[in-house]
């Protein structure tokens, strides 16, 4: 099996967002970042149920990909460590999710932290998947968002950590979550 994606089955812990809300005109992805609560979730099952998994998260990311757009390719840190987040995805049915190698790196400081990224035209593509409702991905390795329809595309991701604040990595992820991928 692929080291980069799993569809969840977690229908009763999905954040319920009105996107209609955000002003998005001419906005790109990079432009189009916000920070989250789980207040803001708008689902007041998705902590417990994450604390019975010990799990919580501390890191909830809000993100837009415009149509016929492209995310910029990135790691979610400096030294490829094997992450793993929940997404959820809204709009933009038939978007995907990518994940790329390379050999151009480019070290970025967001502001929140530092992060890996490179250009397209040095990377080449290892896997691609619709990401659905829910999945749980791997932001380790190089990824981005890749919107080719006419609608808007928006994700929440949560960066899973265990209950004593260390990150849930993939393989953890993978085990701890077992009876909710699909098979």
């Amino acid at each position: 099996m692929n080291r980069y994606h799993r569809f969840l089955d977690i229908r009763d812990y999905i954040p319920n967002i009105d996107t209609s809300k955000y002003q998005t005109e001419g906005m790109r992805w990079p432009e189009f970042h916000k920070q989250l609560q789980f207040k803001d979730l708008g689902n007041d099952k998705i902590l417990p149920w994450l604390n019975s998994l010990g799990f919580t998260s501390h890191w909830i990311e809000f993100f837009y990909t415009p149509p016929h757009d492209d995310g910029v390719i990135h790691s979610d840190n400096v030294y490829y460590a094997d992450w793993a987040k929940l997404i959820f995805q809204f709009g933009a049915k038939g978007s995907t999710m990518r994940w790329w190698t390379s050999n151009e790196i480019i070290n970025h400081d967001t502001g929140q932290g530092k992060i890996l990224i490179s250009k397209p035209e040095n990377s080449t593509l290892q896997y691609e998947v619709e990401i659905g409702t829910s999945s749980l991905v791997n932001v380790g390795p190089l990824h981005s968002s890749h919107n080719d329809t006419n609608q808007p595309r928006f994700a929440i991701t949560l960066a899973l950590f265990h209950l004593d604040k260390k990150r849930v990595l993939w393989e953890d992820a993978l085990e701890i979550l077992s009876e909710y991928i699909e098979k």
